[in-house]
């Protein structure tokens, strides 16, 4: 085949100023833009692809669909159809898809590599997973295209696949309370925040969708010699277009708005034992610093008479992504790469090292007197009094309830420390009672 004259002939070729223009122009205008304002604290390369990957599948998969079917209604007006069969129906076919789906994957490929240069972030094997998905689906989409232009007019066919396919991919995500679309569109509705990837269960649906529909068009293309195998053609193709959909939403329809998302996906540097202290390799938080917070906090704590149970691991709660998890008393989960950006992290280990004997605290007064307490010893009383005071403004009477707490601690500092010791354990306690007289300052 002579490549070059394939190209010449291609719509893709008259097409492509358009298409990359639109998509250099989303790109401009929603990174350029946007991303700085959403990424994360570390630079992260499926962060980059799955946030650049937004719009520019969308624009993909219409100008595949698209320029697919112009290219069959071509290649029908021009006879090869009603041709003798010199070659296969599918050998024509890729033929006239090569140079669709050529431009289709540069306008994939423009926003991605477009932004990993802006960032200065090296691609890893984690961002495949999702490309590849959307690479996959613009083959979809060529041949379900390539299909529909056989049957429907190509000046039709076109413009009308262009804007459809547009609009449902862009719009899956604001489906209402119809959350499967956006599971199965082929368009990742979301930022892969660090250290998480999409597990292949989030990809398959997006798949199978376009898959099973794109399968069922090219059984269409097939030329059975057989009279009977002609009639069984349509049958054929019309299961196999339901099977793949039906399987993808079988999948999706319990899933809720977020997409599942594998987490803990990051190479870790660890420091000591008990506590073993980890953060994230490519941050730039340093255990050694992070390790020596911690094991202050506590001891400050147990000095003061206050019972804390030193964790044996402390991780950066970084890898986690979006998707958070419960300390316990053998692993604490702290934002330490924020933290010691922020200058906070002996704050945030006190918010583990408090500890109350009840899953959730009913006692305004004493579990906030307790907090407070703890806080003044440990030297971060600034940082929990600024967090109150940001959380009061949403409850009602909550610069009283600030001024008891502060009071009640005033006084508490005021006794002997072992009596000090013994009241910060049974607030604790008190703290998960049914909520007592206010002003008690037992």
């Amino acid at each position: 085949m002579n490549w070059p004259k394939q190209l010449r002939i291609s719509s893709a070729l008259w097409a492509s100023p358009v298409a990359v223009g639109l998509t250099l122009f989303y790109f401009y205008v929603t990174f350029t833009d946007d991303y700085p304002n959403s990424r994360g604290e570390i630079d992260y390369a499926p962060e980059v692809v799955s946030f650049a990957l937004n719009p520019a599948s969308a624009l993909a998969y219409a100008a595949a669909a698209a320029l697919a079917a112009w290219e069959s209604g071509r290649l029908k007006a021009g006879g090869v159809w009603a041709a003798a069969p010199a070659r296969s129906s599918y050998h024509v076919a890729a033929q006239a898809l090569f140079p669709v789906l050529l431009l289709s994957w540069l306008m994939l490929l423009i926003p991605v590599v477009g932004g990993l240069i802006s960032e200065g972030v090296s691609p890893t094997f984690a961002c495949l997973p999702l490309l590849g998905m959307s690479m996959f689906v613009t083959v979809a989409h060529c041949i379900i295209g390539f299909a529909v232009g056989r049957v429907v007019p190509r000046l039709i066919a076109a413009p009308a696949l262009a804007m459809a396919v547009f609009y449902a991919v862009a719009a899956s995500a604001s489906s209402g309370e119809t959350f499967w679309p956006r599971h199965v569109l082929g368009e990742y509705h979301g930022v892969l925040a660090f250290g998480t990837t999409l597990p292949l269960k989030a990809l398959a649906p997006h798949m199978l969708f376009a898959g099973g529909i794109a399968v069922g068009a090219a059984v269409l293309l097939t030329r059975p010699r057989s009279y009977r195998m002609r009639l069984a053609v349509p049958a054929v193709a019309g299961v196999m277009a339901v099977a793949g959909p039906t399987a993808a939403y079988a999948q999706v329809s319990t899933w809720g708005a977020s997409t599942p998302v594998s987490v803990g996906h990051a190479q870790m540097i660890c420091q000591g034992n008990k506590p073993k202290v980890c953060v994230p390799a490519a941050g730039s938080a340093d255990p050694v610093r992070a390790r020596a917070d911690v094991v202050a906090v506590v001891a400050d704590l147990a000095r003061a008479g206050a019972v804390v149970r030193m964790p044996a691991t402390v991780q950066d709660s970084i890898i986690n992504g979006n998707q958070s998890r419960s300390s316990t008393t053998r692993t604490w989960w702290l934002p330490l790469t924020s933290s010691q950006r922020h200058g906070t992290t002996r704050y945030e280990t006190l918010s583990q090292a408090v500890r109350y004997p009840c899953p959730e605290p009913k006692e305004e007064v004493a579990s906030r007197s307790v907090k407070l307490w703890a806080a003044q010893i440990a030297g971060v009383s600034r940082h929990y009094l600024k967090q109150q005071r940001a959380e009061i403004n949403q409850i009602a009477n909550g610069d009283e309830l600030l001024r008891v707490v502060q009071k009640r601690v005033e006084r508490v500092r005021a006794m002997p420390a072992e009596r000090q010791a013994a009241w910060y354990r049974h607030e604790l306690k008190r703290a998960c009672a049914a909520p007592p007289d206010a002003e008690g300052a037992s």
